[in-house]
C-alpha cells in the first residue's frame, strides 16, 4: 500500500493525498501497472462526476427552454461544473509536471536550516492553512444549505436523465448520483483550489528565501579597517552569489511553470466566477426566495468571491516577493564588494524588475487590482 504523500506545507499534504485517492493525481511510488489502473480509475471518476452531470443538465436546459428562472438555475450549476472540471482536467493532464515542481520545492524547504528561513516557511504554511479553514467552511456551508434547501426539481440539482427518474430503480440511481455530485464536486473544487493556492505560496516562499540569502550575503564575513573584503572573502561571496543566482532562477522557473500549467483553468474559473457572482447577487436582490434558498445563494456568492480573492491575493504577493529580491540585494553591504561582484548584484536587481506573476489565460494578471475590478463588475 502506498505511503502518504508528505509535504512541508500542510495544505499540499492534505490535498495531494485526497486527490491521489480519487485517482486525479498519480503518486511517484506507483508501479507501471498501478499507474495504468489509477489513470483508468481517475478517468471514470471524471466521466461520472463531470461529463455525465453536464449531459443531464444540458438535457434539462433543452426541456425547460423558455423558462428563464429554471434556465438560470440550471445554467448556474452548469457553469460551476465547467469551472471545476477545467481545473480537475488540468490537474490530471499536468499531474506529473506539477508533482515535479512540488517535490523540488519541498526538498528545498526541508533543507532550509536558517532560523529566519524556517520562520518564513512556517509563516507561509500558517497562511495557507488559514485559507484552507475559511474556504473549507464556506464550501461545507454551501453543501449543507444545498441539501437542506427547497428545490424546483425532484432532486437537489435540476437534471433530465436518459431514463425515468421518478420510478425505481431510476429514482434511487438519480438520488445517489446527485448526492455524490454535490459532495464530491464541492470537495474536489476545494482541494484543487487549495493545491493552486499552496503551489503559488510555495513559489513565494522560495523567492523570500532567496531574498533572505541576499540580505545575509556578508553576514559572517568581518570587514577590515578600510571596510573592504579580502581576496579569500571574495571567493566565498562569489560562491554564495552563484548559489543564490541558481536558487533565484529555479524559483522563477517554478513560478513560470505553475503559471503556464494553470493559466487556462484560471481563465475559465475567473469568467465563471464573474457570472456566478453577478447571477447570485441579482437573485438575492430581486428574486423572492425562502430563507434556506437565500442562505444557499449567499454561500455561493461569498464562496466564489473568496475563491477569486485567494487567487488574486496569492498573485499579488507572488509579484511582491519577486520584486523584493531587488531590495534585498541593495540591503546587503554591496559597497564593500569588488566591481565584478557589484555587477553581479546589479544583474540580479535588474532581473527582479521583471517579477513573477500569476495570470488567467496569459492576459489577465491576478492581483488585488484585478479582484477590485471583478468586485466592481459584480456591483454594477
Amino acid at each position: 500500500m502506498p505511503s502518504l504523500i508528505k509535504n512541508r506545507i500542510f495544505g499540499l499534504t492534505l490535498t495531494l493525498n485526497t486527490l491521489s485517492w480519487a485517482g486525479l493525481i498519480l503518486r511517484d511510488d506507483y508501479t507501471k501497472t498501478q499507474r495504468i489502473i489509477m489513470k483508468v480509475y481517475g478517468g471514470l471518476v471524471f466521466l461520472y462526476l463531470f461529463v455525465f452531470t453536464a449531459y443531464v443538465q444540458i438535457a434539462d436546459l433543452v426541456v425547460i427552454w423558455g423558462n428563464i428562472d429554471f434556465m438560470t438555475e440550471t445554467s448556474l450549476i452548469l457553469f460551476m461544473q465547467l469551472a471545476v472540471s477545467a481545473k480537475v482536467l488540468t490537474l490530471m493532464l499536468k499531474s506529473k509536471k506539477i508533482m515535479e515542481v512540488t517535490n523540488e520545492a519541498d526538498a528545498i524547504l526541508i533543507s532550509e536550516k536558517k532560523v529566519e528561513g524556517q520562520r518564513i516557511i512556517a509563516s507561509i504554511d500558517k497562511n495557507t492553512t488559514l485559507f484552507l479553514k475559511y474556504y473549507g467552511f464556506f464550501v461545507a456551508f454551501t453543501i449543507i444549505c444545498w441539501f437542506m434547501g427547497e428545490n424546483t426539481s425532484t432532486f437537489f440539482i435540476r437534471s433530465k436523465y436518459p431514463f425515468n427518474e421518478l420510478k425505481s430503480p431510476g429514482r434511487e440511481f438519480a438520488f445517489v448520483h446527485q448526492c455524490i455530485v454535490v459532495i464530491f464536486t464541492g470537495s474536489f473544487d476545494f482541494n484543487v483550489d487549495i493545491i493552486i493556492i499552496s503551489l503559488v505560496a510555495v513559489c513565494r516562499c522560495r523567492l523570500k528565501l532567496v531574498a533572505l540569502s541576499l540580505r545575509n550575503l556578508c553576514l559572517d564575513i568581518p570587514m577590515n579597517k578600510r571596510n573592504l573584503i579580502t581576496s579569500d572573502e571574495e571567493k566565498v561571496i562569489t560562491e554564495r552569489l552563484r548559489n543564490i543566482i541558481s536558487q533565484h532562477k529555479r524559483a522563477l522557473d517554478a513560478a513560470e511553470a505553475i503559471k503556464h500549467y494553470l493559466s487556462g483553468a484560471l481563465l475559465v474559473q475567473l469568467m465563471v466566477s464573474i457570472v456566478v457572482i453577478c447571477t447570485t447577487a441579482y437573485q438575492l436582490a430581486v428574486k423572492k426566495s425562502t430563507t434556506m434558498q437565500s442562505l444557499t445563494m449567499a454561500g455561493y456568492l461569498f464562496g466564489t468571491s473568496l475563491e477569486v480573492f485567494l487567487f488574486c491575493y496569492q498573485g499579488e504577493f507572488l509579484r511582491e516577493s519577486s520584486e523584493e529580491i531587488a531590495d534585498a540585494a541593495y540591503e546587503c553591504p554591496w559597497y564593500t564588494l569588488t566591481r565584478p561582484l557589484k555587477k553581479t548584484l546589479l544583474i540580479i536587481m535588474t532581473r527582479a524588475q521583471r517579477p513573477a506573476t500569476l495570470t488567467a489565460g496569459g492576459f489577465v494578471t491576478l492581483d488585488i487590482t484585478e479582484y477590485m475590478a471583478v468586485s466592481l463588475i459584480s456591483n454594477t
